[in-house]
């Protein structure tokens, strides 16, 4: 049986007993309930859920330190992202985290994606979030996970801290204390946590796929991860990659089998290979042919998000494959793998051809010179 995280009407009158006080009172009821029995019993239903990740991730509340503060919170922070080199202990301070934000007046509070905000200025930290919104308006438009959620501003209290949390929000659902329903709420927060997930590894990891990148490298904000961390996340990020590659090409491949069909090619449908399958090292994931008879080359590329502009990466070995099949060559790009929203977004035929593809070197082969 799925438990209530509180009594509407108590909380409340709580909220309001509690916001009288200046100082912080760790015995009284709403403290109690605020800062361990509310995240204890998040926790429980998200375990219910199997939540990825929750293992790593501490849930922490606060309704200030020493003063009460203007606005509380509720944060779920991977200790993965949210540790300082120098500290074993998670912080809002640091990296990117969900949180549940609680306005000034006790009734609205708000479901978001923040980065931390530590040592920067409000305009420094609406300048990095605008271009995370910017970037996130298209997912918010093609996911429905994330019905209800929006990119922008809100009001959560007027002095400079809830300020700033508003302006490091990505994205945000708005609720009401007294009419949400409680067991949506925790669905919420498991969806978000599954795209918080899918923009760690595919955005927030390859800060050189970001939009407007240049702009975004002049920020005075530094990502430090420690080095066992980072290497984790991109092992993770791995695999992860792996899994939607796989089902990227099995849609592609259903969907040549398919096409062919229905142009009346039985025969060159039978003969679709999904190469990747069983093998690695051809440049290309799927051997198929156009209703005319000539070969069809697909590399497959998929993302789980929905992207404008699309950003790829292309080994040596694919580069090579592509310019020298130049139009038998073709490049296709699922979106939104996974979920009812896939589609192919575009085929690149000969995409090395001057204009298709907007190249960018990431490492090169090096070694020293010998007079």
């Amino acid at each position: 049986m799925r438990q209530m995280l509180f009594n509407n009407e108590d909380f409340y009158k709580q909220y309001l007993d509690y916001k009288s006080n200046v100082i912080t009172d760790k015995n009284h009821p709403f403290h109690i309930m605020f800062n361990k029995e509310i995240p204890n019993k998040i926790q429980n239903e998200l375990e219910k859920r199997q939540m990825k990740n929750l293992d790593r991730i501490d849930i922490k509340a606060s309704t200030g330190h020493g003063k009460v503060a203007e606005c509380f919170w509720i944060a779920l922070l991977d200790k993965r992202l949210t540790t300082s080199p120098n500290s074993k202990k998670t912080s809002t301070q640091k990296g990117i985290f969900i949180v549940i934000l609680f306005a000034e007046n006790g009734e609205d509070f708000y479901l978001t994606i923040e980065t931390g905000t530590e040592k920067l200025s409000l305009s420094e930290i609406k300048e990095e979030a605008d271009i995370w919104r910017e970037w996130l308006k298209l997912e918010l438009k093609n996911h429905k996970r994330l019905e209800g959620f929006y990119t922008g501003d809100f009001y959560l209290g007027k002095t400079i801290r809830p300020r700033k949390y508003v302006a490091s929000s990505l994205v945000y659902k708005k609720y009401n204390i007294f009419n949400f329903d409680q067991h949506q709420f925790i669905e919420d927060i498991n969806s978000l946590n599954e795209f918080f997930y899918d923009f760690i590894y595919e955005v927030y990891l390859d800060q050189g796929f970001t939009p407007k990148e240049a702009k975004l490298n002049k920020l005075k904000r530094k990502r430090i991860i420690h080095r066992d961390v980072y290497k984790q996340l991109r092992e993770e990020r791995a695999k992860r990659n792996e899994e939607t590659g796989r089902i990227a090409e099995k849609f592609v491949y259903d969907m040549e089998v398919e096409q062919l069909k229905a142009a009346g090619q039985e025969q060159l449908a039978k003969k679709v290979n999904w190469l990747a399958e069983t093998e690695d090292g051809h440049g290309f994931d799927i051997k198929s042919y156009y209703p005319d008879g000539k070969e069809k080359l697909i590399e497959v590329k998929g993302s789980k998000l929905a992207h404008q502009d699309f950003p790829f990466f292309l080994s040596e070995q694919e580069r090579m494959v592509a310019e020298e099949e130049k139009e038998a060559y073709v490049i296709t790009l699922v979106e939104s793998v996974g979920t009812q929203q896939m589609k192919v977004v575009k085929e690149i035929q000969n995409p090395l051809e001057k204009d298709n593809l907007l190249l960018k070197p990431t490492q090169y082969s090096c070694r020293i010179r010998v007079d």
